[in-house]
């Protein structure tokens, strides 16, 4: 039997069943609990390649599974207790509208900071499990955040001492597959800090095109997650840190910025254009030592693709 079919067909019929127990209403499909046992698919695909008879590779697949799947009935039932009726908002200005219908909660959400011009560093922290986040153009605010869509609303806070700032979004609400029609998080900032951020993301997608700020670092944990990156040129030094699951990254960056990428890509689809390979896990563009500015990548990711765009 093919290791991949013992990887391939372990990890279908998982999922499946999770899938069939939330159609019929036996359990809700937490997304988030779903996205934080990324690592069994590691010790799973390790299961397939131990050189043994393929009985003994079923019966540790199997019984993988049956940890996987008994772990995430654990973590979703936690969830649902931790937030189940609950709603919370950290500020009086903060414009919240909540309807209810046949597809859950639904809540438009809109926060705003405005800019101090004492600020000259900023640090974004995100913690999202689900939905769609795009951040495009830029505003006079220090940011601007507008949440729609049915059942997952976020706290916000941002904490300014002297000359940096501080923004925390958090998602708090559990994603019910089929009971939701999925949020969209709209997001612009403002281009005069040198910003800094922290994502940990679920089953998100996210779509940043960060071209027209200065982002000194960035830093992702991700689990089944679709990740667009677009750097621009305004910062003479970037290091970027991704922790993927099972993800699909893309980086786009100026063709003219020196750019090296470190790290391991455990079966991952690697497409690194324009890169030269200096060693086992470390590729470099020719012009890394020269050029004015540079970008650092370090990558650690599972079962993702990989992609670093250069674009003129």
């Amino acid at each position: 039997m093919k290791q991949s079919n013992i990887f391939w067909g372990t990890m279908l019929v998982g999922l499946g069943t999770l899938l069939l127990f939330d159609r019929l209403d036996m359990m809700h499909f937490d997304w988030w609990a779903f996205a934080k046992l990324w690592p069994f698919l590691i010790i799973l695909w390790g299961v397939s390649i131990i050189p043994v008879q393929n009985g003994i590779k079923i019966v540790l697949a199997l019984l993988v599974a049956a940890g996987s799947v008994f772990m995430y009935l654990n973590n979703a039932e936690n969830r649902t207790e931790r937030h189940k009726f609950s709603y919370h908002y950290d500020f009086d200005d903060d414009e919240d509208e909540v309807e209810e219908s046949d597809s859950g909660v639904a809540t438009d959400q809109s926060y705003n900071e405005p800019y101090n011009q004492l600020i000259t560093t900023a640090k974004l922290e995100m913690d999202a499990a689900a939905g769609s986040f795009v951040l495009q153009g830029s505003t006079g605010e220090l940011i601007f955040a507008e949440n729609k869509g049915f059942g997952n609303q976020f706290d916000f806070k941002t904490e300014v001492l002297g000359s940096e700032a501080k923004i925390l979004l958090k998602q708090h609400n559990d994603i019910k597959l089929g009971k939701n029609k999925g949020n969209k998080f709209n997001l612009m900032l403002n281009t005069t800090p040198v910003w800094e951020f922290d994502f940990d993301i679920g089953a998100a997608e996210f779509d940043f095109d960060l071209s027209n700020h200065k982002v000194s670092k960035i830093d992702i944990d991700g689990g089944a997650a679709s990740i667009d990156l677009k750097l621009g040129a305004l910062q003479p030094e970037t290091d970027i840190s991704i922790d993927a699951g099972a993800s699909s990254v893309e980086i786009r960056i100026p063709a003219s910025a020196g750019c090296r990428i470190l790290g391991t890509s455990v079966l991952s689809s690697r497409n690194f254009e324009g890169f030269e390979k200096i060693d086992k896990g470390h590729y470099e563009t020719k012009n890394f030592e020269t050029a004015s500015q540079k970008i650092r990548i370090r990558m650690d990711a599972a079962i993702s693709g990989l992609k670093v765009i250069r674009e003129e």
